[in-house]
């Protein structure tokens, strides 16, 4: 399973890099709109400085020829761009025409198995499930990734399913069991993966380094 970052932030984004943690970045309008004005210059500028992993930008219009016209727009930020839009009747139809000009989408805000399915039969590139928020409509987000993981696998579809709205280190290995293709998470996610557990880590370090220290014990090179 391949982890996105869900930020817009380069700061974040070259630690996580350093890190070799990211395969690709996601952004949403609230996301974008703490960076700059011009979304496509957001991502023009996470484009450059990460030219090899796609880099993911939403329309804010809600019909079909608004949606086409912004992603047309979106995907000139750079070769790597890829289109996020609405799981809705109407952007179903825009991911139809845009997957015939070759632009690549991705249908997000997700909450049904069945809803992901249509969208990635219509061509959507990638389908993101709000798997963490499935339990405000009355739906388990953890079987409706699988279900939505199993179905678009079964009938050979080639739609990546990148689980999104992760607060938890924990759903990381959840969402990786349910058979997501990809896990999509904010920066804190990633940090608190580390820090949450730190109390005990560091006294085992610590326990570690006083007994080799203790012992007069040295690391040199021969």
């Amino acid at each position: 399973m391949k982890l996105f970052a869900d930020t817009a932030d380069l700061r974040e984004l070259k630690e996580l890099d350093e890190m070799g943690l990211i395969c690709g970045i996601t952004t949403n309008p609230t996301i974008a709109s703490q960076t700059g004005k011009n979304l496509v210059d957001v991502l023009a500028n996470i484009a450059k400085e990460f030219p090899e992993i796609p880099v993911f930008g939403q329309v804010v219009a809600k019909d079909t020829e608004g949606m086409v016209a912004e992603a047309r727009k979106i995907v000139t930020a750079g070769k790597n761009i890829v289109v996020k839009l609405p799981a809705t009747r109407e952007a179903v139809k825009a991911i139809k025409i845009l997957h015939a000009e070759g632009i690549k989408t991705c249908a997000t805000a997700v909450l049904t198995a069945s809803q992901g399915f249509l969208c990635a039969t219509a061509g959507a590139d990638y389908v993101a499930p709000y798997t963490g928020q499935n339990d405000v409509i009355g739906y388990d987000g953890l079987v409706t990734l699988e279900q939505l993981c199993d179905v678009i696998h079964e009938e050979g579809l080639p739609t990546e399913v990148l689980a999104a709205s992760i607060e938890k280190p924990q759903e990381i290995v959840e969402y990786a069991l349910a058979g997501a293709d990809i896990v999509t998470m904010p920066y804190h996610v990633f940090t608190d993966t580390f820090d949450s557990p730190l109390p005990l880590t560091k006294y085992y370090v610590d326990r570690f380094y006083k007994d080799w220290s203790g012992a007069g014990c040295v690391i040199e090179g021969k």
